[in-house]
């Protein structure tokens, strides 16, 4: 079905537009991104095709992100979804620093989804074993997000 059209979709639209404007204007292409039911871009679906462990992504992909000011992460006003959404975010930190990246950082205190939910000055991408642990704790997040295997 085709998402209803409102104020919202189409600003989802704009900034969705302009963020990946950004990203090709610095050398990364991604495809189209779709918007889900509701009318709000399904920026996981592309996200997980980049490579964020080459810090230049990384870094590219956050100075992006202030185009999506408009809420294409908004966890609204939901309070448990913001809850379970900043414990994965620390386990996947905690993750990171058991894998041996030490001075990973926690997650933003009050995380919104707009942005980067890691304070990006703060994360050590030239630490040697970073794009390892991303990869690692990547899978090992979604692993548990997706329960267990059926046999």
């Amino acid at each position: 079905t085709t998402p209803p059209t409102t104020t919202t979709t189409v600003l989802s639209n704009v900034a969705v537009e302009a963020f990946r404007s950004c990203l090709a204007d610095r050398g990364i292409e991604i495809e189209e991104i779709p918007l889900d039911a509701t009318g709000h871009p399904r920026l996981d679906w592309v996200m997980a095709t980049l490579d964020f462990g080459d810090p230049a992504t990384a870094e590219t992909v956050s100075l992006c992100s202030e185009h999506l000011e408009t809420g294409a992460l908004d966890l609204g006003d939901d309070d448990v979804l913001r809850h379970a959404i900043l414990e994965q975010l620390q386990e996947f930190s905690q993750c990171m620093v058991d894998l041996g990246v030490e001075d990973f950082p926690d997650p933003v205190a009050g995380f919104t989804g707009i942005g980067s939910p890691f304070p990006i000055a703060e994360i050590p991408y030239s630490d040697p074993g970073f794009s390892v642990a991303v990869t690692a704790c990547r899978e090992a997040l979604l692993d548990a997000l997706a329960g267990p295997a059926e046999e």
